[in-house]
């Protein structure tokens, strides 16, 4: 099986490991690829829907690996016990949804060697929740499929709390750390999405509100980050 764009990326960033699980695993594609390259032992498959698991299944029988790859019906880590896997992959899903998941989950996600998260929107959510919980990302990475970019994180509990300003919230601080060849596009896509947003506010005659003047002061700063790249 081969992957690309996202989740090519999701599964590149995965560590080598005994045992990951994937939450919402849709089709299983990153379970079975990982065990087919060898990146882990052994796999879980889980998803709140029974639909997805059905199709997990049958997509892991096609490949002969029903014996390394199991799949269950939970929500969030729910479905996992303490201490049961190394590697925890939580992808495409909003970043509000990933933080309750995190959330309930903490105790679970705290043993992980390293969180594999991918929020498809309201990443600042999620950057800011592991600051606040004591997570470090280790390594974020952006890639491109189709018009869209995607941004993968790496993250390891530490026990550390960290406050940051909040624009490496909404943009990842190794993403400039690293000058990923994507940020610029990023920064600019992050700036058409605020002048949307902050037009959008003043025809609905928000021109005042507070929330108006904090997406003005983000983009500013998105702006100053730009020039930096």
């Amino acid at each position: 099986m081969e992957l690309s764009g996202r989740l090519k990326l999701i599964a590149q960033m995965v560590p080598e490991c005994n045992i990951v699980c994937d939450i919402g695993t849709d089709h299983a594609y990153i379970p079975v690829y990982l065990i087919n390259n060898k990146k882990c032992e052994k796999a879980i498959a889980s998803d709140v829907r029974l639909g997805p698991i059905h199709i997990a299944k049958r997509n892991i029988g096609e490949y002969n690996l029903l014996d390394s790859i199991e799949t269950r019906v939970g929500d969030g880590l729910d479905s996992i016990k303490e201490n049961e896997t190394d590697v925890i992959i939580i992808a495409g899903m909003g970043g509000l949804i990933i933080k309750e998941i995190l959330e309930r989950g903490k105790s679970k996600a705290k043993k992980a060697r390293a969180l594999i998260i991918q929020p498809m929107y309201a990443i600042e959510v999620v950057h800011e929740w592991l600051c606040d919980n004591g997570f470090e990302v280790y390594d974020e990475e952006l890639t491109k499929e189709g018009y869209k970019i995607y941004d993968v994180i790496n993250a390891k509990w530490t026990g550390k709390i960290k406050r940051k300003d909040n624009l490496y919230y909404h943009i990842g601080e190794k993403l400039f750390e690293k000058k990923d060849p994507l940020l610029k596009t990023h920064i600019e896509n992050k700036i058409r999405q605020l002048d949307k947003i902050i037009n959008e506010m003043e025809n609905m005659k928000q021109r005042d509100s507070i929330k108006r003047k904090e997406c003005i002061i983000l983009k500013e700063k998105y702006k100053k980050a730009r020039e930096l790249v």
